[in-house]
């Protein structure tokens, strides 16, 4: 009998985490499957406990509610990781919904292919109208992932979000948990947690599969595709990407990748040349690339200059 885990770490969202957790309750199991479902509470001012206690009285397989006092879901992550009992430890988001058959197919996959991790596929549920400014050079926040239609073994250049990825126990002695000093530690948008893990994995050797069978939904709220959010978005991932650059040695002297100086130097002189254009979509695209450049080249500059603080660790 295998059992998997599905887990959700959870920050301040308790209705949209009661859907989550519903999703989770309603999966169907084949024969010698079963599942365990796994909140964990990162210090939420909410309803979350409450929500959580009424989905157990109603749910055919058992909920735990674990709390991890150390904000940032990087913490929250690792203590999934510890908490689980599961020979597989599945992560859902708590603003997205598993398909009723997520979790037969992620079991599936790691059976049939002796993976470490495996990855899915992620859609996004639109609960608003997309803008007509999103075009789809800027689907970035709204997290989806498709590798096509077939399950395929990964070689290094996709990485998977833990809106929809599952690690084998067996395999974090020798690969690891979560990097905790990256990922969301508040409201802002920095992150990174799972891209880093994906990138370690692979680079050690661990066996990444991606499962198109095993599909989560992606809530798109009104509040996420709005222009405020869109520039905090985009400042905060370059935030996270600059921090985690590989760092070599001819950064000391250059700061940034020359490549990236040449992205830079492009992005400031597009956003120039839009003013005054009267497009206003075009403008709105250019400053949010500005200000992706904009926010790498600062956070560089922090690690460049040896700051103790740099502008990533300061985000909350």
């Amino acid at each position: 009998m295998s059992q998997i885990s599905g887990v959700v770490c959870t920050y301040n969202r308790c209705e949209s985490l009661r859907e989550t957790v519903a999703s989770l309750t309603a999966q169907r199991l084949g024969e010698g499957l079963t599942l365990e479902i796994v909140v964990i509470d990162n210090n939420s001012t909410d309803h979350t406990p409450r929500i959580v206690q009424e989905a157990e009285k109603a749910s055919r397989w058992p909920i735990r509610y674990v709390p991890e006092p150390v904000q940032g879901v990087g913490h929250a992550r690792n203590r999934a990781l510890k908490s689980a009992r599961g020979e597989y430890i599945a992560f859902v988001d708590d603003d997205a919904l598993a398909e009723p058959t997520w979790a037969e197919a992620i079991a599936r996959c790691f059976h049939d292919t002796g993976a470490d991790l495996v990855g899915g596929k992620v859609e996004p549920l639109w609960l608003t109208e997309r803008p007509g400014w999103l075009s789809d050079e800027l689907m970035g926040p709204i997290m989806a992932v498709d590798f096509g239609p077939q399950r395929k073994r990964c070689a290094g250049g996709e990485t998977f979000l833990t809106t929809n990825c599952a690690l084998r126990r067996a395999s974090l002695g020798r690969y690891g948990g979560f990097d905790a000093s990256l990922g969301r530690r508040g409201r802002r948008w920095i992150g990174g947690e799972d891209v880093e893990l994906c990138r370690r994995w692979l680079a050690r050797g661990a066996h990444v599969v991606y499962e198109p069978a095993a599909v989560v939904k992606h809530k798109v709220e009104a509040a996420r595709v709005t222009p405020e959010f869109y520039r905090r978005w985009f400042e905060d991932i370059g935030y996270t990407q600059a921090h985690q650059l590989t760092e070599k040695w001819h950064y000391r002297l250059s700061v940034l990748p020359a490549w990236r100086w040449k992205t830079l130097l492009a992005a400031g002189a597009q956003y120039a040349s839009t003013r005054g254009r009267g497009d206003d979509a075009g403008r709105f695209r250019a400053q949010l690339w500005w200000l992706f450049e904009r926010s790498f080249l600062r956070e560089r500059m922090d690690h460049w200059l040896g700051k103790r603080r740099c502008r990533f660790a300061d985000a909350e």
